[in-house]
């Protein structure tokens, strides 16, 4: 781990000090980033494409005979816009300035895998890259998540899937899901970007920081990839045992999870620490009378929609005062009473699309936004004073 301003020397440091074997000449090599959705570099929600460049120098410093940039972004992303998140987020350009491969997997073949009963999908699809690369560096970014509580390096990989499998992943438990796709793909070198510069203070309703800002030139390096995660809970004031995730991806013996058993080279840790407020606690700070039901088997193609929905409420400073429930998933159970929304074609299919909400597979974010600010306007609670 190690803080600095030229990235390129610093991820050349961390690996000449982890004793990491180097690429060889002539090796391909797979970067593979968190490009989820065309977001700014800076905005802490996608791989800084800083850090991305570093990770490609290195590679082509030591003689890879051919270096890929690839992703496979969220399937909530719409497909007329899934070649944006390299564009929009300058990772094309960066590429073709190096003279170097960006591929959207969702273009390119994928390996069939069955037989994994009662954790992952009866059948899903992986990246044929992921296989036919001889180094995989794996390049996530530092942040938290509403199911899993975190995402990082693990997590990163769920973006190797095809696209139509990913909602299927949370079908079950989402964290054995991932840990059991760890055991498929594994990278040979982890790279968790820690450069935005919303790293101290809270979070908003959807996850993502707020507060003081500072420059950060932080990356966490690591071959071990349960033990680089665990690294990066730390950072943000996690204890990453209990992190269901780490802890299932330690016990299936991909890695360490014990900080006491990780030996950190670089930076203090504990001068870097700093918490964040997670997704849930935030939410039930902003939103007190909203609650939402579903939301661990409900695919990301529904709760991300929600999530930055709630998050768009929270900046425009509407506080709604009437209690709202939402619902979601195949399985969410809908309260006899009260209001409550519908979100998505599988919790409206219970009832036969008859109660109050909002469809489609998944459901448009605009919809869904003017549905809570319709909530919102009506209970939205006013501090001017009534005129006498």
């Amino acid at each position: 781990m190690k803080a600095a301003k030229d990235l390129h020397a610093a991820l050349l440091k961390a690996i000449g000090d982890l004793g990491i074997k180097r690429i060889a000449r002539g090796d391909r090599v797979l970067i593979k980033p968190n490009l989820v959705q065309p977001r700014s570099p800076g905005s802490g929600e996608i791989t800084n494409v800083t850090v991305i460049e570093a990770v490609a120098r290195y590679c082509l410093d030591a003689g890879a005979g051919r270096v890929v940039i690839g992703e496979g972004p969220t399937y909530y992303q719409s497909e007329s816009r899934l070649r944006d998140c390299f564009t929009e987020t300058g990772v094309a350009e960066m590429a073709r300035r190096l003279g170097i491969e960006w591929v959207l997997f969702d273009e390119h073949r994928y390996r069939t895998f069955k037989g994994i009963p009662g954790v992952t999908p009866r059948e899903f699809r992986v990246t044929e890259f992921a296989f036919e690369c001889d180094q995989f560096i794996n390049v996530p970014v530092l942040k938290t998540h509403f199911i899993t509580t975190i995402t990082l390096s693990m997590k990163n990989l769920k973006g190797c899937l095809k696209r139509e499998d990913k909602p299927r992943f949370h079908d079950g438990d989402l964290n054995r899901a991932v840990v059991e796709l760890n055991r498929i793909i594994r990278p040979t070198l982890n790279v968790i970007d820690c450069t935005h510069r919303k790293m101290k203070g809270e979070n908003d309703a959807r996850g993502k920081r707020t507060g003081q800002r500072f420059d950060c030139g932080l990356m966490i390096v690591g071959k071990d990839i349960v033990a680089t995660d665990s690294v990066g809970c730390a950072l943000m004031g996690m204890d990453p045992e209990q992190i269901p995730m780490i802890r299932l991806g330690a016990a299936a013996g991909l890695g360490e999870s014990n900080l006491a058993r990780i030996e950190i080279l670089g930076e203090n840790l504990k001068a870097l620490q700093f918490r964040v407020k997670l997704p849930r606690e935030q939410m039930r700070k902003s939103f007190p009378s909203l609650e939402i039901l579903g939301a661990e088997k409900a695919c990301s193609g529904c709760l991300i929609p929600v999530l930055s929905s709630l998050s768009a409420l929270e900046e425009r400073g509407i506080r709604p005062g009437r209690p709202l429930t939402i619902c979601l998933g195949p399985d969410g159970a809908v309260p006899d009473s009260g209001r409550r929304l519908r979100i998505g074609d599988c919790a409206r299919a219970g009832d036969g699309g008859e109660s109050t909400g909002v469809g489609g597979c998944p459901p448009r974010r605009e919809e869904i936004l003017n549905r809570l600010l319709h909530w919102g306007e009506k209970g939205t609670e006013r501090t001017k004073r009534k005129p006498r």
